[in-house]
């Protein structure tokens, strides 16, 4: 009974983090830091538009593993959350 159980838990956390499964899987836990940053940059500043991504590129060239912590501070603080502002951001932070 026990490994049944624990066998069902295991594979829906598979099925639940696998970006296979989910259609819109955007950067996760195993993306590079440049990956996260353009993915926020095009969600924020360039309202979605994948077309934009050699501008996000451009932008977040240069992002390291503290890139996302730094934009969340500034946004945060500074522009009470505003996400529009990636671009700007993300430049300070590279």
């Amino acid at each position: 009974m026990n490994k049944k159980l624990l066998g069902i838990i295991v594979l829906s956390l598979v099925f639940y983090y696998n970006p296979l499964v989910i259609k819109v899987s955007n950067a996760g836990w195993f993306s590079s830091p440049l990956e996260k940053c353009m993915d926020r940059v095009i969600k924020g500043t360039f309202e979605g538009d994948d077309a934009l991504a050699a501008a996000a590129a451009h932008v977040c060239k240069g992002a390291n593993k503290g890139t996302d912590k730094c934009m969340d501070k500034i946004i945060k603080g500074t522009f009470d959350g505003d996400e529009s502002v990636a671009a700007g951001v993300a430049e300070l932070c590279v």
